[in-house]
């Protein structure tokens, strides 16, 4: 419920503010626009976003947002090290827009290989182990995810239109599903791992609530 409100406390606020902005003429004929995440790299699992927009109708658009993950921010509850992660996650969208504010329908996919160091304990019966050892495996992590994404945007500044702000909410499922790589034989995690993305522990399996809002930079190259 705190998350709901922060987020329609969030967007009205920029609303009133970029609306005082846009012009009359805010559709000037089909554009293809840059877009970047400035906090990609604060994420759970931090990289760069680099994606594109295109608009060839007044009302309707579609985007592509793939993330190159290749850092992790913190390390995982069970973790012995640092982690190395390396993947990709794509949101993709449709938006039916409505001056500056837009609503979509949005698909999330996620796949990460992500290396951690960790204790293990090698043919345990009933809490006793033969002996322990620590050693680096490789957790695999695939998403796939709907939501719908409300937002809105304005120009950065009034005099140039090609550099814009975009806000967004989105509300939607996403699903997990983990896979553990490389334990050696015989061997159990003394700290089972825990999967988190920031905001919560993610269950595998089942549908994951997602509400999160963001910010994108965006510049019209076309």
């Amino acid at each position: 419920m705190v998350r709901i409100i922060c987020t329609i406390f969030f967007l009205s606020t920029f609303y009133n503010c970029f609306s005082q902005f846009e012009k009359d003429n805010f559709y000037s004929g089909k554009a293809i626009t840059l877009r970047t995440n400035p906090f990609s790299f604060l994420q759970s699992d931090a990289g760069i976003m680099i994606g594109v927009n295109y608009r060839w109708r007044q009302r309707w658009s579609a985007t592509l947002d793939p993330k190159f993950i290749f850092y992790a921010v913190q390390p995982p509850g069970n973790s012995m090290g640092p982690r190395n992660p390396l993947g990709v996650r794509v949101k993709t969208d449709i938006r039916y827009h409505i001056r500056n504010v837009f609503i979509a329908p949005e698909l999330v996919f996620g796949y990460t290989r992500t290396k951690s160091t960790a204790e293990f304990g090698v043919n345990c019966i009933g809490g006793n182990c033969a002996y322990y050892t620590l050693q680096e495996y490789t957790e695999i992590k695939k998403e796939a995810g709907g939501a719908i994404k409300f937002g809105m945007t304005g120009p950065i500044r009034k005099n140039n239109e090609n550099w814009k702000l975009e806000l967004y909410t989105r509300i939607g499922v996403s699903f997990f599903d983990f896979q553990e790589k490389g334990i050696p034989p015989g061997g159990s995690f003394i700290r089972p791992p825990t999967h988190e993305d920031g905001l919560g522990t993610l269950d595998e399996d089942e549908p994951n609530i997602m509400i999160p809002f963001g910010l994108i930079i965006t510049y019209r190259i076309k």
